[in-house]
């Protein structure tokens, strides 16, 4: 009688814990935050009129992947910006062309689930962004002097997660531009200013299910961005949990921060709304002191990387 009770119990607990896994798969679809206008607004008055057209490079599986060149007659410098959250690498023209007009050649792909690489807001496994960012690098580069790889709010979070690689000497240094270092990191804004919702149930029930839930539910989206109306068509809504895991710092950032052996700047504007800009000096000085931070005065988050005051700041570095 004893066993069959206890049998029972044991199967109500599994037949629970499968009930919570399914919800938390099925119902906690993300759900995407308004729009939020320091993100939106300074992509409307950007000027695309001088986009360059795509070139396409191909990655290891044989996907043909996007970018675009920016070169420069009398290169001084030559630079790899990757683009942030939800945007592609037109995002970064008017940062690319402004460095461009500074004698300086630049490359800025669409990294793959962006833009024109691969299929929106998903990849095949996590580790494909630098297996791709490697397969760019050794066609575009192969035989010359690195080029600095240089990462814009969750792509900077990506440059530092490559930066910390076994594979960082690809790149003679490394700029991570207001970069997202994790959401519960002491420099992100409650909610990450409401740029972006992510399914916490659905995150942990895939994390918890290990190699075999990655696999076969890695795809099903787990977060969602605010996307502009007027930009969606350019834009990617969602980030799988694949892509989720893949463009940003490991769950143990500090680790990656410590494993950084080549030169790092930081640099994040002083009105970010993002990211709260004198955090980033006490995190860094813990983890990694030999990293330049740069607090850029009268600009934001996306001014960083738009106005003037922003793009010459990173371009003064970028030619050091």
């Amino acid at each position: 009688m004893k066993a069959t009770v206890v049998l029972c119990l044991i199967l109500g607990v599994i037949l629970l814990v499968i009930a919570v896994f399914t919800a938390a798969i099925l119902l906690f679809v993300p759900q995407a935050p308004p729009v939020m206008e320091a993100v939106a607004q300074p992509f409307r008055k950007m000027d695309f009129k001088s986009l360059p057209p795509v070139s396409y490079y191909q990655a290891r599986d044989g996907a043909r992947l996007a970018y675009r060149s920016y070169p420069a007659v009398k290169a001084n410098q030559r630079g790899v910006l990757i683009h942030g959250s939800s945007a592609g690498g037109s995002s970064m023209h008017a940062l690319a062309e402004y460095c461009q007009q500074r004698e300086m050649a630049v490359y800025v792909p669409d990294m793959r689930g962006h833009g024109e690489s691969g299929h929106k807001g998903d990849i095949a496994y996590i580790g494909q962004l630098e297996d791709d960012l490697e397969d760019f690098v050794n066609q575009l580069f192969k035989g010359e002097k690195n080029p600095t790889l240089v990462g814009f709010s969750a792509g900077g979070g990506f440059v530092l997660r490559f930066a910390a690689s076994s594979r960082q000497k690809l790149f003679d240094r490394y700029i991570a531009l207001a970069p997202f270092i994790r959401y519960d990191a002491p420099t992100t804004r409650p909610h990450n200013g409401e740029w972006a919702r992510a399914s916490v149930p659905r995150i942990l029930a895939i994390t918890l299910s290990g190699p075999a839930g990655r696999k076969w539910l890695g795809h099903l989206p787990v977060i969602a961005f605010g996307i502009d109306p007027e930009t969606a068509k350019y834009r990617t809504a969602t980030y799988s949990y694949r892509l989720w895991s893949n463009f940003a710092l490991h769950y143990n950032y500090p680790e990656d921060l410590k494993a950084i052996k080549q030169p790092l700047t930081v640099m994040v504007g002083e009105n970010d709304e993002l990211f709260y800009p004198q955090k980033f000096l006490s995190v860094f000085a813990r983890t990694q002191p030999h990293a330049d931070i740069q607090i850029v005065p009268s600009v934001g988050h996306i001014t960083l990387i738009s106005e003037p005051i922003g793009m010459a700041a990173v371009a003064d570095v970028l030619l050091q």
